[in-house]
């Protein structure tokens, strides 16, 4: 097996061409795409504008005058009804929110537009917007008992948001996050100012709140790195088992066999080639990234083994597809397969794996398909170390991987021909 190993990497490594393919081209990828895109991974508030429908169900002064009305009724004194009614009008939920909508520091970022409800449900089918935030009626005045005097269940905002932009909405929706957050902060304080109990303070607030972890950035040459990456890493498998197509017709194989090799012995051999290949392909791919676009760090011992970890299993499962596609050849006898798996089938896994463009803006269930390629749970896989080093997150994609692995190594021992079908 180890000399046909050697001989699939002397091959390989004559032909030029199929090493310009597998280690020029990426760079010159990463360097267009990191430049060109670099404004959507790193933030740019152009990129990330969006526009959104408000949607007014509440009528703001109605609750106030309700509110009051509570107040009137109930047995505080005077002087302390007076208060509650100046800090209602100042603290008012619905004008608090069109004050952050309409904040300096949003300008270029959220463009809000006041619309009806079928308005704004026809505009979000037709993708004029990315966000329908709706104020529900009694809004104002369900928001203000339960800050105010901890009555009832308080109120919420009602969020509808786009599939097609997915980015932009999630940001619109962290921003309501901080402002519910803040509400419901300022509200707690206010009733711990009057005396109330720390019970009271959590029961005051008026909406639920998501926690949102913080991961580490991902900047456009760290993603289109890994992105070109694992997509170049599936053209091993086409060139390997292009190789195996030429020996069969130069009756290489039939030599091998002659020689009472085992079939699979060879069969293993272009599986080998293909894994060591790969993932050296992937180390020098890695390593000059950092040193010329400076993608990661070279010198952060803690990271760069989880990166080989997920490297050595996209480079087994290349191995697998090379053996795969090596026995679709010797038993069809036809070098389309490995054609078309190059030229059509490899950009279409990029494709659907986000290697061109992050998957986010996609439907689902595309999305979906693309995390069970190889080379998208990969990049899943690889994305999730960068930004948050944690080996456990690893487990779903690679799991996806290794069985891929196994279904096409199996594929391909019951494929390939054995002594006197070749």
């Amino acid at each position: 097996m180890f000399t046909f190993l050697k001989k699939d990497l002397l091959v390989l490594f004559r032909d030029r061409t199929e090493l310009i393919i597998l280690l020029a081209m990426p760079f010159i990828l990463i360097a267009i795409l990191g430049f060109a895109l670099s404004g959507l991974l790193s933030g740019n508030s152009e990129v990330l504008s969006m526009e959104v429908a408000v949607v007014q169900e509440d009528d703001e002064q109605q609750g106030l005058s309700r509110f009051k009305g509570v107040l009137e009724t109930s047995e505080l004194p005077a002087e302390a009804q007076n208060g509650m009614i100046a800090a209602a009008e100042e603290m008012s939920p619905s004008a608090l929110l069109q004050e952050v909508l309409k904040d300096e520091s949003l300008s270029s970022l959220v463009t809000a537009r006041e619309m009806d409800s079928a308005a704004a449900k026809r505009a979000l089918e037709d993708e004029e917007i990315v966000a329908i935030l709706t104020l529900p009626e009694n809004f104002t005045f369900d928001a203000l008992q339960k800050m105010m005097l901890g009555i009832g269940n308080g109120s919420e905002l009602q969020l509808m948001i786009s599939d097609y932009a997915e980015t932009q909405s999630g940001v619109f929706q962290n921003i309501l996050d901080e402002f519910v957050w803040s509400l419901n902060f300022e509200s707690a304080i206010t009733q711990a100012a009057n005396g109330e109990s720390a019970a009271s303070e959590t029961q005051s607030e008026i909406g639920g709140v998501e926690s949102v972890s913080a991961v580490a950035p991902i900047s456009s040459f760290q993603y289109y790195t890994i992105g070109m990456a694992v997509m170049f890493a599936l053209f091993v498998g086409g060139s390997i088992a292009g190789i195996a197509f030429v020996e069969k017709q130069q009756f290489v194989f039939n030599r091998i066999l002659l020689s009472d090799r085992h079939p699979f012995a060879y069969l293993g051999g272009k599986a080998i080639s293909a894994t060591l290949v790969t993932f050296f392909q992937l180390c020098i791919l890695f390593f000059f990234s950092s040193l010329i676009f400076q993608a990661f760090d070279l010198t952060d011992l803690s990271f760069w083994p989880g990166m080989l970890l997920i490297a050595f299993c996209l480079a087994l499962c290349v191995g697998a597809i090379a053996a795969f596609l090596t026995a679709l050849l010797m038993r069809f006898n036809n070098d389309t397969i490995a054609t078309v798996f190059s030229g059509g089938i490899v950009t279409i896994f990029a494709f659907l794996g986000g290697s061109f463009t992050p998957t986010e803006g996609l439907p689902v269930f595309i999305r979906q398909l693309g995390s069970w390629t190889p080379n998208g749970a990969s990049l899943n896989a690889f994305l999730l170390w960068v930004q948050n080093l944690d080996i456990g997150l690893l487990w779903e994609p690679l799991s996806r991987v290794l069985l891929a692995t196994v279904i096409l190594f199996v594929l391909s021992f019951l494929l390939f021909p054995r002594k006197g079908e070749a």
